[in-house]
């Protein structure tokens, strides 16, 4: 693509639905249903990159053509091409599970079990450990180098993968000359700046992402639910 012309979320919505075909017929023997692909925003969901429903979400008023979601997290679209790819692909995975009715996940969806490694693994997925995360379980699945040049060997407009949601104030301090490092760093504490204006503390579980607030930092509880330790934020 022209480094020029300006990339808008219609090009990367588009060309997501390309890669979603081309992914289909070389993984999946193009066996995954048609699936509505959406760019929305993490919101309360900071550390989720993507995500796909477990049921068909969208439809007709009468309840017709109904499609499942995958969603990839709009503020992290620009961590690399292949970052992204691997998201796609690997909530891909999920919605192939889902379909054929194998429960790849627990834990409200967060503890990825063998089902999901030996699926990843099958695609060309590798693992940094041979132990499963105590929150993810095999979750941690990064795409390998041989997937990485098939993936790099489809027919893929790179480019557009470029766009991503930072906000106004990151925005307003790369207007003003900061890198881009030092302007995210800066957003994000403002960001909490404001999230904490009240006195109190945000705390998150980062198996299930119930959240609870408190005035007094650095509390030590667990999720009783996950068996999970609440993290501050």
């Amino acid at each position: 693509m022209d480094e020029k012309k300006l990339i808008t979320i219609d090009d990367v919505t588009a060309e997501l639905y390309q890669v979603f075909d081309k992914f289909n017929q070389t993984f999946f023997n193009n066996e995954l249903p048609q699936t509505a692909l959406t760019i929305q925003s993490t919101k309360h969901r900071k550390r989720t990159m993507g995500w796909c429903t477990k049921n068909p979400v969208w439809s007709f008023e009468n309840g017709e053509n109904s499609l499942y979601e995958i969603n990839l997290s709009a503020e992290f679209l620009d961590q690399g091409f292949f970052e992204t790819m691997d998201t796609l692909l690997h909530e891909m995975v999920h919605l192939f599970n889902q379909v054929k009715n194998i429960q790849d996940v627990s834990r409200k969806g967060q503890y990825h079990n063998k089902h999901f490694k030996n699926k990843v693994l099958e695609l060309g997925y590798e693992y940094d450990s041979d132990k499963p995360d105590k929150y993810v379980g095999w979750g941690y699945a990064r795409i390998g180098s041989e997937l990485t040049n098939r993936i790099d060997n489809l027919d893929i407009d790179k480019e557009v993968f470029r766009l991503a949601r930072h906000g106004s104030q990151y925005l307003s301090l790369v207007a003003e000359g900061k890198g881009l490092g030092e302007a995210k760093e800066q957003a994000q504490a403002m960001e909490n700046t404001v999230k904490n204006a009240s006195g109190s503390i945000k705390y998150v579980c980062p198996g299930c992402r119930l959240i609870i607030r408190s005035y007094k930092s650095g509390i030590d509880i667990n999720c009783n639910e996950c068996d999970c330790k609440f993290e501050e934020e």
